[in-house]
């Protein structure tokens, strides 16, 4: 394993413990050591990022899991697409315009 996804790892941990900033932070340090052809796991570790954006209701957090699901579509890996677009899917019960206006998106994207 790298430092990326130990790092990235790291944070999926903590935001299954509920602290998105220690989490953020951690899977900032896996991005940013992330090698630049490693395109899947950007996908999954953006989804993790993401995923702590909605909880903290952060606002630019529908732009990041959108910038997760274009990364994981454009890697064409099933496994990344199928991570962040059932946690979009998670998404339901959310009605803040940003984040219906990534469901939309997120079904047009992976109807073609």
């Amino acid at each position: 394993m790298s430092v990326a996804d130990v790092s990235a790892d790291a944070g999926r941990c903590w935001l299954d413990l509920g602290d998105v900033a220690r989490a953020d932070t951690a899977i900032a340090t896996g991005l940013g050591e992330l090698a630049p052809h490693r395109a899947r796991t950007k996908a999954v570790f953006l989804t993790y990022r993401a995923e702590g954006a909605l909880r903290s209701r952060d606002v630019p957090a529908a732009a990041a899991a959108r910038a997760a699901l274009d990364t994981a579509l454009d890697s064409g890996a099933a496994r990344c697409v199928d991570l962040v677009s059932a946690f979009i899917n998670r998404q339901t019960e959310r009605t803040e315009r940003p984040i219906v206006e990534l469901r939309e998106y997120a079904r047009e994207s992976l109807a073609g």
